[in-house]
């Protein structure tokens, strides 16, 4: 496992600015939190690791251990193990979860000893049963006549299944009742127990009670204006952001 780290880094989206300067390590194995109003830049931020085409850097880098994660291209980023679970899941007609899965194992598997195709299909079943999903989206075009939560619950079956090393979650929670939000938060939380790093970019605390965060930065104006502990979103839950944007 590796540090995902980002100095200075600077985007444009349509030739406007979007992140000013973002300086952001999430160490191997840790969970940190990104928190900001509306149009902060956290889902810029979030798509820019992955080589967004729309994105431009214009000055700045990302990198994952020996990895320079902003010379890359999306696949490749996605093969060094670095992975993002959208905030507005897509469609994809005509290919079964069960397939996708099974076609991007195979990316994978050549270097995993002893890896049994049958027995990833299995755990497909079995991770889909512990989110509360029934076994007949697994048949399904992916996304295709699924619910918000049913979208964002795929995200992170994905996640739990693909050898995944750093995972950037974009806003999984909204969407979710308190049920489905506790469901996710365990596979999270297993995600940090593999040793996977993780970006965790929200509005809310209540995912925290069930997730560990081992740092939480407020995004504002394309800046990180405030870094903390836990207790930073718990205040922002209570007193808005005001205090930390208009100082």
């Amino acid at each position: 496992m590796s540090t995902l780290t980002i100095k200075n880094l600077h985007v444009q989206l349509a030739d406007k600015p979007i992140l000013n300067g973002i300086d952001l390590v999430v160490p191997k194995g840790a969970t940190c939190v990104l928190m900001g109003p509306n149009g902060s830049g956290k889902s810029t931020l979030g798509n820019t690791i992955l080589a967004h085409p729309a994105i431009t850097i214009t000055k700045g880098k990302i990198t994952f251990g020996k990895e320079v994660l902003s010379k890359m291209k999306t696949d490749e980023i996605a093969r060094a193990g670095v992975m993002l679970a959208m905030q507005h899941p897509q469609t994809v007609s005509g290919v079964s979860v069960t397939n996708l899965l099974t076609i991007a194992m195979r990316k994978f598997a050549a270097k995993q000893k002893n890896f049994k195709m049958a027995h990833f299909r299995e755990s497909i079943k079995d991770t889909a049963k512990a989110l509360k999903m029934d076994s007949e989206f697994l048949s399904r075009s992916l996304n295709e006549g699924f619910s918000g939560g049913e979208k964002k619950k795929m995200e992170i079956l994905q996640l739990a299944l693909l050898p995944a090393k750093c995972v950037i979650i974009d806003e999984i929670d909204s969407g979710l009742d308190i049920d489905a939000l506790k469901l996710v938060a365990k596979q999270i939380s297993k995600l940090r127990e593999r040793g996977v790093s993780v970006l965790l970019i929200t509005h809310y605390n209540r995912i925290l009670r069930w997730i560990k965060a081992d740092r939480v930065h407020i995004l504002h104006k394309g800046e990180i204006v405030k870094s903390g502990t836990d207790a930073l979103a718990k205040d922002i839950e209570k007193n808005g952001y005001s205090r930390y944007i208009n100082a």
